[in-house]
């Protein structure tokens, strides 16, 4: 029985993705049983190939470009681990911050990267903290989850909750962390937000409207759960 998975959803990072994989490398070599799993969510650069010059990882690959929910999904279904994790390859955030989740996730069904934490370190600029902060404050009002931090691309789940959580699904694309804390809040379990050391990557696909558009996707996602 596998300990722990990695899930890294991964899309066109050529140019960001070797540190981040020279970091997971590092970290995989401190563990005993654990499985990789990346989700190459129809990358049409070098990306894929990349990834298969790493060892001791599954690769799960499409060739449509279908969405980061829908590639974290896809990866946390597949998962056989008793925790499992997914982090995002830009690296953001440095895989050996798994090494500080994975002692809570015994007390925990679900511990998250909290960016806003006082105990946090990060480099992150202007725009962006004050974008984060407005799209934090909105959809903790329309859903009621009471989350700091909804976007870190950081998060663990005991196996029971991440199958419970993710095999319904709905949101393909950015949003779908609020989906999950909204699920998490519903179904009651156990949450954690943890303090991280987390640096802005240039490169990132969030483009500059896409905070706008995403309010807008909140207001439909509110209106789905409602009526599923």
């Amino acid at each position: 029985m596998t300990k722990l998975s990695i899930v890294v959803p991964v899309y066109n990072e050529q140019s960001r993705i070797e540190p981040f994989l020279g970091e997971l490398s590092n970290l995989t070599r401190t563990l005993k049983d654990y499985e990789v799993i990346f989700v190459n969510d129809g990358s049409t650069d070098r990306t894929l190939d990349i990834l298969k010059s790493f060892r001791k990882a599954r690769i799960i690959t499409y060739k449509k470009n279908m969405g980061k929910g829908f590639a974290i999904k896809k990866g946390m279904l597949a998962a056989t681990g008793e925790k499992i994790i997914f982090i995002d390859a830009d690296g953001s955030t440095s895989p050996m911050e798994i090494k500080k989740m994975l002692p809570l996730l015994d007390q925990f069904d679900v511990v998250v990267g909290d960016r806003t934490n006082y105990e946090s370190n990060v480099d992150q600029p202007l725009l962006r903290q004050t974008t984060g902060k407005l799209f934090n404050f909105w959809a903790n009002f329309i859903f009621r989850i009471h989350v700091k931090d909804n976007l870190c691309g950081f998060k663990g789940f005991r196996k029971s909750a991440a199958k419970e959580l993710f095999k319904n699904m709905v949101s393909n694309r950015w949003i779908f962390d609020v989906e999950i804390f909204y699920r998490i809040r519903h179904k009651k379990y156990s949450l954690k937000e943890m303090s991280i050391k987390w640096e802005h990557r240039e490169g990132t696909k969030i483009k500059f409207f896409d905070p706008i558009r995403m309010f807008f996707q909140l207001i439909h996602l509110r209106i789905k759960l409602a009526l599923a």
